[in-house]
């Protein structure tokens, strides 16, 4: 009994030395644990304040000339300085203003003269041009004459050949006709072709004697008596053709006909035909010489017209007289304004209110053709010039509400104009009630703004980003089972970014539950996955 009893005691102390060492182990554990503030998502606008310096500059500019090529004797004004209307600016030299009126006096004399010379060339010019028109005239009136006696000689021509051309065809010669001429050239040709027939017929006759007799020789040797007889009498027959033969053929050479010969008439006609084409091309030529003689009029009285036109086109528009009297009549007015000036002792004063920006001017140094001074309009509001950067720019718009801070006080204005200056800053103009500010004063405006209300938004310590320019990230603080129990460790979860100030950041909705906890501080560095304790009790964002 008291042996089992002591193995129970042993064991329940075996039991509570474990539950001490792993109580002991634990806190060791977690000792050594991220501790990390956490909180959750909240509904919220998001504040964007913009603030920039600047500067006050003049709204605008008036320019103060003077007239340019006279040297400056004193200068007595300075950039920054106030003058009023009749101030004393600076002063002229009067003895180089004496020498400039000279000498542009001078150039008045010049253009007098050279004005004198052109109208004189201007007459002389014109007495010319109507002198050559009175001979172009003349010339017009030579070539018409000889046009007129050109052409008269020409149709004289032509009509002479025409009457020699027309009786010349009057008196045609006769010839016999082709139809005639093939008859009679017919008729020959059968008289030939006869002639030969009739001598082919008496060569026949007489062959066939000279056979008969040969077979008569041959009969009277071996024939019978009566083959004798009948051969006798075919060669008889035979002789009688043969003599009928040649007493028609010998007629007929006694009655020879002449082949006909056209020789002649074609000759005479050849010679008249000539003769008409001859005339033909004399009345050709002559028809020929009218058309030349029309062209050469209408040539000599184009070369003739075109003289006449050229003599009567007026000159070709010059206006250096008028230019010459334009700048006459401006160099007399210079030299009223040296003069002028000259009679005020060289001295140039102020003929507004305002304040001195710039002075183109030095000491001893001729005056140049532009501004000599310029100075700030005081007629004009000063206006206050700032520059914004692109991100800036998201938030601020022209004509958007701002406060402007100078060293006179704070006033409530606007922007009234916006540009972008090429190289991604935006300048920014506020316009100052007339009369208030000073050239060169620093200031501050601040815009303030906020967006639309976000349903998820967490503080910007929260929100974490892979390097520069990557994704955006957060991390939440997420319960799991762990060998000692329920633990805490890191979720990592990309997030999208809708806006963002330097306090908080909006996230697309859905990226965070409400009921999840983003981790928003640790006192060590925390990653994906790793082991956490939640520091002190449920933090909750302050709104």
């Amino acid at each position: 009994m008291k042996k089992r009893e002591k193995i129970a005691a042993a064991l329940i102390a075996f039991f509570i030395f474990m539950w001490v060492c792993t109580l002991i182990s634990k806190s060791i554990y977690v000792s050594k644990l991220p501790r990390v503030t956490v909180g959750n998502v909240e509904k919220r606008r998001i504040e964007h304040v913009v603030e920039t310096d600047g500067i006050i500059r003049q709204g605008g500019d008036v320019a103060i000339h003077t007239l340019p090529g006279v040297r400056v004797e004193k200068i007595c004004v300075r950039t920054g300085d106030d003058v009023e209307e009749g101030s004393e600016l600076f002063w002229l030299d009067q003895d180089d203003l004496e020498d400039v009126i000279e000498e542009k006096k001078l150039e008045a004399a010049k253009l007098e003269y050279q004005i004198g010379d052109l109208m004189d060339n201007r007459t002389l010019d014109e007495l010319e041009r109507q002198k050559g028109i009175r001979r172009a005239d003349e010339d017009m009136e030579t070539a018409q004459d000889k046009a007129e006696t050109a052409l008269g000689r020409a149709d004289k021509a032509l009509q002479q050949a025409g009457e020699d051309l027309d009786e010349r065809k009057g008196n045609g010669v006769s010839v016999t006709s082709d139809a005639d001429r093939e008859k009679a050239r017919q008729a020959y040709q059968e008289w030939v072709e006869e002639g030969k027939r009739m001598a082919s017929t008496v060569s026949g006759n007489q062959a066939s004697v000279t056979e008969m007799e040969k077979n008569l020789e041959a009969l009277q040797e071996e024939g019978s008596k009566e083959e004798i007889e009948k051969a006798k009498e075919a060669l008889k027959e035979a002789k009688e053709r043969l003599a009928l033969a040649q007493a028609g053929y010998e007629n007929y050479k006694a009655n020879p006909k002449e082949e006909p010969d056209f020789t002649a008439e074609d000759n005479a006609k050849k010679a008249w035909e000539s003769e008409i084409k001859a005339l033909e091309k004399a009345a050709e030529d002559a028809g020929y010489g009218r058309e030349d003689a029309l062209a050469g009029n209408a040539d000599s009285l184009r070369d003739a017209g075109r003289r006449l036109e050229d003599a009567k086109t007026p000159g070709r528009a010059d206006s250096t007289l008028e230019i010459y009297r334009m700048e006459l009549d401006k160099l007399k007015k210079e030299i009223e304004k040296y003069r002028k000036i000259y009679k005020e002792d060289g001295k140039v004063a102020s003929n507004m209110e305002g304040t001195v920006t710039k002075i183109n001017l030095t000491v001893g140094e001729r005056t140049a053709d532009g501004a000599a001074i310029v100075c700030a309009d005081k007629e004009v509001p000063y206006q206050f010039e700032a520059l914004i950067t692109k991100e800036q720019k998201k938030y601020v718009n022209q004509g958007d509400a701002v406060t402007l801070s100078t060293p006179e006080g704070k006033k409530e204005l606007q922007i009234d104009y916006l540009e972008e200056d090429g190289s991604g800053v935006y300048r920014a103009v506020v316009y100052l009630p007339l009369g208030e500010g000073s050239l060169g004063m620093s200031g501050t405006f601040v815009k303030y703004g906020s967006s639309d209300s976000y349903e998820c938004c967490v503080p910007i310590d929260a929100l974490h980003r892979e390097g520069t320019g990557g994704r955006c990230y957060v991390y939440l603080a997420v319960e799991r089972e762990g060998i000692l129990g329920t633990e805490r460790y890191v979720e990592m979860r990309y997030v999208k970014v809708l806006d963002q100030n330097d306090d908080y950041a909006a996230l697309e909705d859905g990226s965070v539950s409400k009921d999840e906890q983003i981790i928003i501080d640790s006192d060590k560095a925390v990653e994906n996955n790793a082991v956490i304790r939640i520091s002190g009790e449920y933090l909750q964002i302050a709104k």
